[in-house]
């Protein structure tokens, strides 16, 4: 099959690699680096079920994190930090904070000096993604 464009032909293919995954797990044959017939055919068919998605669904792709946030997150791993931790050392509470991280709030200018001055974010990080 080349190209999926009806509901019924993805819904079938959708059956049938969840049918693959199945009976590839009871086998043990679908472990990481795997190379064999369910991998490859499972493979085919997720693009083709990808490809009608893309297409015909209009499903988003999932969020992508800021590279700023990420930033943040790497500081706070490092440093052996929980998001009180940081929250407490860029002087907010811990719900404004956690509207930061998650995109909910927006990022003010002085909280922006404190990432830059008390984390050593770098500053064109900060004016690109806040």
């Amino acid at each position: 099959m080349e190209k999926l464009i009806t509901r019924e032909q993805y819904d079938k293919v959708k059956a049938r690699v969840e049918e693959l995954i199945n009976e590839a797990t009871r086998k043990g044959m679908l472990e990481p680096d795997s190379e064999n017939e369910y991998t490859r055919e499972i493979g085919d068919l997720s693009k083709l079920m990808a490809d009608y998605e893309d297409e015909y669904l209009n499903i988003l792709p999932l969020r992508k994190k800021s590279p700023l946030i990420a930033s943040i997150e790497e500081y706070f791993y490092v440093h052996g930090m929980k998001q009180k931790d940081g929250a407490r050392l860029l002087g907010v509470n811990e719900s404004q904070f956690s509207q930061i991280m998650s995109g909910r709030r927006r990022i003010s200018m002085s909280f922006a000096k404190r990432l830059r001055s008390k984390m050593g974010i770098d500053a064109n990080l900060i004016l690109e993604y806040a």
